[in-house]
């Protein structure tokens, strides 16, 4: 008995001399209040090294959580008016802090705020969790509701390219859905490119909306029983001019990367040529139609808002057709609608599906009779979605918000309920806009751009033009604000304005002049480099990166785009990120490079092992972003010699010196790109250099005929396969929660001029003593797949890999990861 009381008084005088709080929260607390209430204990955990007790009873050292409704606390300052997402964070006393929120959802939102004053911070791509822990949890000074400016605040990655979310599996997807509340967003949309018919090397129909009718698959499981060929991209086949080419012939270690020669998501490894079999049609549709519903049911708890949806007027593809019945236009378009709302009701849950206008739009304007059909389209979409019930809201967006006639004409035609939403026109560089203004009585989305597609294997830095557009959607009565994008940590200055942009647009009362699109961003930049490099290196990077954000604003008829940051690559025949073949002397293009020099001086001011790991990030970023220039600079000298060379055949030696020269600065492009891969985008940007730069522009080796015509022959260019950078472990996925009952998959990418001798896991129960171990296996190349079966608590866990010659590498470089189970 006397053991018994001794255990209650220890409970009891827990919060006396513990340094971390007791987290409290009432009986009734359920769905995202619990996972709030989980995400506070782990990472004050992580900050502090000290595991905090969860209890129902209040407690003097302690956070409360919970919803408006279940509070019990009294204190005159609470707001008692929250509602939706709206929280606050309220210091009761010096040992006492409140987190309250208007809906389960808005706690969530309220508890990474508060976790944001420990120092973390929260990207896209993963958490920034600094190294140095902290001696205690500060709980006094905290009063202020925050309130979003936008109903709808997220992302909208753009299916297309390898660097996007072609390259997604499903616990991709559940990563980056999972990180969208932890930045204070509640919105994910996808778009569909259609059927095209004949390939003219542009896009290839694509899996995420599948065309058909009710008679064409499973009404109890949605998998349908017919389909047409679809992709998305993978290094087998060709679309937007990536040519097809094995990763095993990939260049300067860059292999070692991909497990497999066909490389894409999952569901697109070991497909068959174009246009596939029947029966693998089949297959993607479905599978992919399951990776949706794990990570759309993953969206709806975490109160994220899901969409997808397709091009108007629908392009039927001929394999449909001809299932078809004779009848008219008009019939067959609902007919299909209707399959098409259907089996989404039986696959994956889902908030809206929107109806992209015609790209063509915004660069050529509408074909006679066009808009009248895209208006019968609609009109058909509308009604078959009331025939079949369908459970989620129908939308617009598009590359324009309407016909050039009247940009807001479709809000006479469609009802009030449909939101409207559009990206920016000329990839961003043209403001929001402005017919959003006449648009009245629904939804509004305005979607501006993260980054552009000519520059997608650029860095892109576009901070305050996001800031900019915020404002003015704003202004325009707005209620959605999402950034449309393809990679996500070369990017992440620009989803840091967006998301604080969907809290505090409201705020943004400075005046941008009419001949800038940016808005200040000095806050930002400032807070951003203190969580990348630390406070020591923070002012002087910060300085740096403001002064390479945003651009100068175009007219609507320009598309040679310029910006603050040097933008080496431009949109190629059919395809992003070609490299510039310049013809101004590199001596001139260098001097734009001139800042890498003042960030190699912060190097001196990183310190701790997470810290010096993004200050490398982006310092290789830099030199990668240099090497281009240069490439390109080379490239503008062959061209030239090149047009000399039929009459001057003594220049074929020089062309030939020159060829490799380039190919030498390409192979530091290149290891400098290796040193920054950490997402699927940066493993895309090595697809697109391998696939579009060289497979299929031949940019090494296309005046090889010169040179032999010229010299009586040439050497073949021989490329390097090792790597000779310094040895890395990659994770591109980077899952921090589970529902119960799921493992944890994930792989492991090692990059190493040595041979790897072997990778092990290491893993224990958030806060245990001990670690269990086991081997990982080898999948293929320097790829290993790491399962951590199903786990009944939180746990921690790292990756410990060795190299020939006794190099030891560890992932994460400091701390564990951890992940919690809810």
């Amino acid at each position: 008995m006397r053991y018994i009381v001794l255990i209650v008084l220890l409970l009891q005088l827990y919060p006396c001399f513990s340094k971390v709080p007791v987290i409290v929260h009432s009986k009734q607390a359920s769905g995202a209040t619990l996972l709030a209430i989980k995400e506070l204990q782990r990472y004050i955990y992580v900050r502090t090294g000290e595991l905090p007790r969860v209890s129902n009873t209040d407690a003097d050292n302690s956070i409360w959580v919970g919803t408006i409704d279940a509070v019990t606390i009294k204190d005159q300052r609470i707001n008692q008016q929250l509602k939706g997402d709206a929280y606050q964070l309220l210091s009761v006393s010096d040992r006492k802090l409140i987190i309250v929120g208007g809906s389960e959802i808005a706690t969530l939102y309220g508890a990474y705020k508060f976790l944001e004053s420990t120092g973390i911070g929260f990207a896209l791509d993963d958490d920034i969790i600094p190294d140095t822990r902290i001696n205690q949890i500060q709980l006094s000074g905290f009063n202020k509701t925050y309130a979003p400016a936008f109903a709808l605040r997220g992302i909208q990655p753009f299916h297309d390219f390898p660097e996007g979310p072609d390259w997604w599996n499903e616990d991709d997807y559940k990563a980056i859905i999972g990180q969208l509340p932890k930045m204070g967003m509640n919105f994910i949309g996808f778009h569909t490119y259609p059927s095209v018919g004949v390939f003219r090397g542009w896009y290839k129909p694509e899996p995420v909306v599948w065309i058909g009718t009710k008679e064409q698959f499973d009404p109890a499981t949605g998998h349908v029983n017919n389909a047409y060929p679809v992709l998305h991209a993978n290094t087998n086949d060709s679309t937007w001019d990536y040519y097809p080419k094995k990763t095993s012939a990939f260049n300067f270690g860059a292999a070692q990367l991909f497990e497999t020669d066909n490389y894409g998501a999952d569901y697109m490894k070991g497909v068959s040529n174009w246009p596939h079999t029947p029966e693998e049609n089949i297959h993607i549709f479905n599978k992919v139609g399951s990776v949706l519903n794990g990570a759309f049911s993953l969206a709806k708890e975490l109160g994220v808002k899901t969409c997808v949806g397709t091009e108007t007027a629908l392009t039927i593809p001929n394999e449909v057709k001809r299932t078809l019945p004779k009848a008219s236009q008009d019939s067959i378009r609902q007919a299909l609608y209707e399959g098409m709302f259907s089996r989404i009701k039986a696959t994956y849950p889902l908030d809206y599906y929107w109806f992209w206008t015609p790209e063509d739009w915004t660069w050529s304007g509408e074909r006679p009779g066009e808009t009248d059909f895209v208006k019968k389209d609609l009109l058909s979409a509308v009604a078959a979605a009331k025939a079949v019930k369908a459970p989620f809201t129908l939308a617009t967006c598009g590359w324009v918000l309407g016909p050039s006639r009247n940009r807001a004409e479709f809000d006479q035609l469609l009802p009030k309920e449909m939101p409207f939403s559009v990206i920016n026109r000329q990839q961003g560089y043209t403001p929001v806009e402005p017919a959003f203004a006449t648009v009245t009585e629904r939804p509004k989305w305005e979607i501006t751009w993260m980054e552009d597609d000519p520059a997608l294997i650029c860095p892109q830095f576009w901070a305050g033009r996001t800031r900019k557009d915020a404002q003015d959607a704003f202004k325009y009565g707005c209620t959605g604000l999402m950034g449309i994008h393809w990679r996500t940590r070369n990017i992440s200055p620009n989803f840091m304005a967006l998301a604080k942009a969907g809290w505090e647009a409201n705020t943004y009362d400075k005046e941008v002049p009419a001949d800038k699109r940016d808005y200040p961003v000095g806050d930002l930049y400032d807070e951003w480099a203190t969580l990348q490099f630390g406070k020591d290196a923070a002012k002087m990077a910060s300085t740096i990166f403001q002064r390479f954000d945003g651009a100068a604003p175009v007219s609507p008829e320009v598309t040679d785009y310029t910006a603050n940051f040097p933008r080496a690559t431009i949109w190629g025949i059919k395809g992003p990120g070609l490299i510039i073949a310049n013809k101004v002397p590199w001596d001139s293009v260098v001097k734009g490079y001139d800042f890498i020099s003042e960030f190699e001086k912060c190097g001196k001011l990183v310190h701790t092992p997470s810290q010096v790991a993004n200050y490398q990030y982006w310092l290789h970023t830099f030199y990668y972003a240099r090497a281009i220039s240069k490439v390109g600079c080379l490239l503008g000298e062959m061209d030239t010699i090149a047009k000399l060379l039929p009459g001057k055949k003594e220049l074929g030696d020089s062309l030939l010196v020159l060829r490799d020269s380039t190919a030498g600065v390409w192979e530091e492009m290149m290891t400098a790109l290796l040193q920054t891969v950490s997402t699927t985008g940066e493993m895309g940007m090595i697809a697109n250099i391998e696939q579009h730069n060289m497979q299929r522009m031949q940019y090494l080796t296309r005046y090889d005929s010169l040179i032999a015509a010229a010299r009586g022959g040439v050497p073949p260019l021989v490329l390097s396969k090792e790597y000779k950078g310094p040895a890395r472990v990659v994770v591109t996925t980077k899952r921090t929660m589970l529902n119960a009952g799921e493992s944890l998959d994930f792989r492991v990418r090692v990059l190493s001029g040595k041979a790897v001798k072997g990778v092990k896991l290491y893993w224990k129960e958030l806060g245990g003593k001990a670690f269990s171990s086991e081997a990982v296996e080898r999948e293929g190349a320097n790829v290993y797949k790491v399962h951590v079966g199903e786990k009944k608590t939180d746990f921690e866990y790292y990756i410990k890999v060795e190299i020939a010659g006794g190099e030891s590498l560890r992932y994460p470089e400091a701390g564990n990861r951890t992940v919690v189970v809810w």
